[in-house]
């Protein structure tokens, strides 16, 4: 996607044509133009060498009026708020136009996940996991595999999420 692009103001123009065909309640249109809520946080990560580096990461649940959110844990190092906010929204839409009874949700880690090392990795996916740990579950949010991340990486979020859940 070209940098004059914003994927999260592609949604909103689609959301507002469609709105406009199907004659949407002005109120309702303007209450699914936006997120329900989105977390921004840090995430310290003690690297191989010693020092610590910040990822900045998000998680958008984008609208749970159908059920808990659902979507992908992205790790790239072009994420932006955005691009999670976007793919947040269209999966809430793809989930109501198929009548599958959830959510659309989206996370992101700013992360380059080739240049770090499995320590590294390991510690970024449980310093996620241990940022949203009381915001995602079976009846909130359902994170899943996306954009570089595996399932090595789920297991080690899973395990965070247990040891949470403590």
């Amino acid at each position: 996607m070209t940098e004059n692009l914003n994927p999260f103001a592609i949604a909103q123009a689609q959301l507002d044509k469609a709105a406009g065909i199907l004659q949407l309640n002005p109120d309702m249109h303007a209450f699914l133009r936006e997120p329900l809520r989105e977390f921004h946080f840090s995430i310290p990560v003690r690297m191989d060498d010693g020092h610590t580096q910040t990822f900045k990461a998000f998680r958008v649940q984008y609208n749970d009026a159908r059920g808990p959110a659902k979507g992908g844990i992205r790790f790239h190092p072009d994420e932006t708020i955005d691009t999670v906010r976007a793919l947040a929204a269209w999966m809430t839409w793809k989930t109501a136009v198929a009548d599958v009874p959830l959510g659309g949700g989206k996370g992101g880690v700013i992360c380059n996940p080739r240049n770090l090392s499995t320590g590294e990795l390991e510690r970024l996916s449980r310093g996620y996991m241990r940022a949203v740990a009381r915001f995602v579950g079976l009846h909130q949010d359902v994170p899943a595999p996306d954009v570089n991340t595996n399932p090595q990486i789920m297991a080690w979020m899973l395990d965070e999420y247990e040891t949470c859940l403590l």
